[in-house]
């Protein structure tokens, strides 16, 4: 009997600890403890960037609603993925000389890799669907896109 109070204190063990980790893992999510990550910038925009996709950086915010910020760079010969990314979004053709960044929002004051603002040349579009908005202005081979949802009150 002695021989089976060993194994069976070290399983278990094991179950209580797979249980906590389980739990702390589903809590985060619920409660949006977890860092949000590439995946689920794709995830919320609609479709994986391009494969070609370079210097990716992003971040989230959650004070009204979520909204996302993401650059990337694509090379010059990309045109095409950056169409099929757009595409996979649901979103319209790129438009000359449009930018949806009319004016800088605060919270973007600290993201030192955000600045759509600067550019002289630019194509870009803003969609407004299905209670998401999702902004893209491409520079040459910079792209940003900015997409969020509304809380409501």
């Amino acid at each position: 009997m002695r021989s089976f109070r060993r194994p069976a204190l070290i399983l278990l063990a094991l179950t209580a600890l797979t249980a906590v980790v389980i739990g702390l893992l589903w809590a985060t999510n619920v409660f949006g403890w977890r860092a949000f990550r590439l995946v689920d910038v794709e995830t919320f925009i609609g479709a994986k960037l391009p494969a070609g996709a370079v210097s990716t950086q992003f971040a989230s915010n959650r004070q009204f609603g979520r909204i996302i910020w993401l650059r990337f760079d694509l090379p010059a010969d990309q045109s095409a993925a950056l169409d099929a990314f757009l595409t996979e979004a649901n979103l319209p053709p790129l438009r000359d000389q449009f930018t949806p960044f009319a004016a800088a929002n605060p919270q973007e004051a600290s993201l030192t890799w955000w600045n759509p603002y600067e550019a002289q040349t630019y194509r870009g579009i803003h969609q407004n669907a299905n209670g998401k908005i999702i902004e893209v202005l491409a520079t040459g081979s910079t792209v940003y896109v900015r997409a969020y949802t509304i809380a409501a009150r």
